[in-house]
């Protein structure tokens, strides 16, 4: 698959299931819901195997922060506040 570029159809689909938010919230709205996809295992195994392989040489926006590695909201929030320091924008009224 990997020296082909080339992915089976089978691995590419996925049911996608509504969860709830919140459940003390008003279920009614579509807004109180977002969508998770349970994908095929098989497809997950072939997932992890491809980033085991190959994540030295794989690489995101170093202002990413979630869905990555050792980084979470502290990060991003210090980096806001070092740029808003930095600019001196921080509590000016405008």
């Amino acid at each position: 698959m990997l020296k082909h570029a080339f992915v089976p159809e089978e691995l590419a689909y996925g049911i996608i299931i509504p969860l709830l938010k919140d459940t003390h919230g008003d279920s009614s709205k579509i807004d109180m819901y977002r969508g998770i996809t349970l994908s095929p295992a098989v497809s997950k195994l072939f997932e992890h195997v491809v980033i085991k392989l190959y994540e030295g040489q794989l690489g995101s926006d170093h202002l990413q922060f979630g869905f990555k590695k050792k980084h979470g909201c502290v990060h991003a929030l210090f980096t806001f506040w070092y740029t808003k320091l930095a600019t001196r924008q921080l509590f000016t009224a405008r």
